[in-house]
């Protein structure tokens, strides 16, 4: 053999050993990234049981007392009733079915939230599992991203509040039918998806108003992928009717601050959707956040510039991305012109972060999948960039435990004055209920445990 081609194949030996590890490598770090989303998961977990709290707060006084004056699933008016600019149609039933099996005592609903949770982040592994042919290491990669971001401990508000099952279900239904849309010609049941995501904004409408918006959100996203006419006219028909019924009779909840306001003052609506994703980022990125989130708002423009201008084919899993990401700035943007009143600062309230980091999450895919296709011999450094920065958001939790651990102590004890003690303005005033009404509700509460402890359930 010619001296040439010894050293040929021995190149191409050390190529394929290259290749070889570099995939080893990749494997890796996707093991890791999923290693670290399931444990931001166990973490989260944690700090429920931890701050547990049988006591209703906050919003979640009004749908006790409802229910204490007689109310339940059969009376249309207040399951269907109005509260501020909602239709709590799907907490009440749950609060309500809370109040009859487990005496008020926010055990179910908590139960549900991470029902809600696990549920959105399976269904996101399937399709990327089932759907797509992404290699097992981008695959495990965007599965981790996706869990480290839907249980991200800096929701703590929707984890500790009972009350925010409602809002935690409405992102799970609107990702489960953006996720149908993106994904509809490689489903089997294609009559049963129809069914499911022409209901979906009606779902979603009855945890939270913004909610509606998945409808237009998954009408554009079927008309760009050209879906059988049949599927567009259920989704389009349904979403118009469940619109209409939800507004029919609508009063504002504060017509000293019409909508009309705060569009008048597009510079603080802007200032206040970037802060509303730009929180993700306050602990690692202080003072950076609003223009590390303007930065992503125009990374995404860019994306969809290209796709409209057919120069570049998106993968289904890319399309479910952008179209998240734009139905949750669309959910900012609803925000933004219904809390502008209350100052930019209300943005980075923890509850926020539910959409926030789910919006990071969608992004992040579309950047690592971007190299993946266009440079795949960079893919390992963009895995291990991913790593870094959730490992470094690992590090803020310890923070997050000790500020929510502060703020649920005080809760849990104003909690077991209400319930074993006896009546306090400061308790009530801690626990946000009703001043005129905290008498009767707190009574018709103990009265619930006292039976739960007569006989059991």
């Amino acid at each position: 053999m010619e001296p040439n081609s010894h050293m040929e194949a021995a190149a191409a030996t050390a190529h394929g050993r290259g290749i070889l590890g570099s995939h080893r490598v990749q494997k890796g770090l996707g093991c890791a990234i999923l290693a670290i989303g399931i444990a931001a998961g166990l973490i989260s977990v944690s700090l429920t049981v931890y701050s547990y709290m049988p006591c209703p707060f906050d919003d979640e006084w009004s749908l006790i007392d409802g229910i204490a004056r007689g109310n339940g699933p059969s009376n249309w008016a207040w399951l269907f009733g109005q509260h501020n600019e909602h239709r709590l149609v799907i907490p009440r039933l749950f609060v309500w079915f809370d109040v009859v099996a487990f005496r008020g005592r926010n055990v179910s609903l908590f139960v549900e939230i991470w029902l809600a949770l696990v549920l959105h982040w399976a269904a996101i592994c399937y399709v990327l599992e089932r759907f797509t042919d992404f290699p097992n290491s981008l695959k495990w990669s965007l599965q981790g991203l996706f869990g480290f971001c839907i249980f991200h401990p800096n929701q703590s508000e929707n984890l500790t509040w009972a009350f925010q099952i409602g809002f935690v279900l409405a992102f799970a239904v609107a990702t489960m039918a953006i996720l149908g849309v993106a994904f509809f010609r490689r489903f089997p049941r294609r009559h049963l998806l129809t069914f499911g995501v022409a209901l979906a904004p009606v779902f979603a409408g009855w945890n939270l108003v913004g909610g509606l918006l998945v409808g237009p959100t998954v009408l554009c996203v079927a008309i760009a992928k050209r879906l059988p006419y049949r599927f567009i006219l259920a989704v389009a028909a349904t979403f118009l009717v469940s619109a209409t019924l939800y507004f029919w009779r609508f009063r504002s909840p504060d017509p000293a601050h019409p909508p009309q306001a705060a569009l008048a003052n597009p510079k603080g609506i802007l200032i206040y959707v970037l802060t509303y994703f730009g929180a993700s980022w306050t602990r690692l990125l202080p003072h950076k956040e609003r223009a590390t989130a303007l930065l992503s708002i125009l990374y995404l423009a860019a994306i969809v510039v290209r796709a409209i201008g057919k120069r570049q084919r998106l993968f289904d899993f890319e399309q479910f991305c952008i179209a998240e990401c734009i139905f949750l700035l669309s959910i900012a943007c609803a925000t933004a012109v219904g809390r502008l009143q209350f100052g930019v600062g209300q943005a980075f309230a923890s509850r926020y972060q539910t959409p926030a980091m789910l919006y990071w999450g969608a992004m992040a895919s579309l950047a690592v999948i971007s190299v993946w296709r266009h440079r795949p011999g960079h893919l390992t450094a963009a895995l291990g960039a991913l790593l870094i920065v959730m490992l470094l958001s690992t590090l803020t939790f310890s923070r997050l435990w000790s500020v929510n651990s502060a703020r649920v102590k005080v809760l849990q004890e104003a909690c077991e004055v209400i319930i074993h003690r006896a009546y306090t303005p400061q308790a009530s005033k801690t626990l946000h209920a009703i001043p005129t009404r905290i008498k009767p509700d707190t009574e018709f509460l103990r009265q619930l445990r006292a039976e739960s402890n007569r006989k059991p359930i």
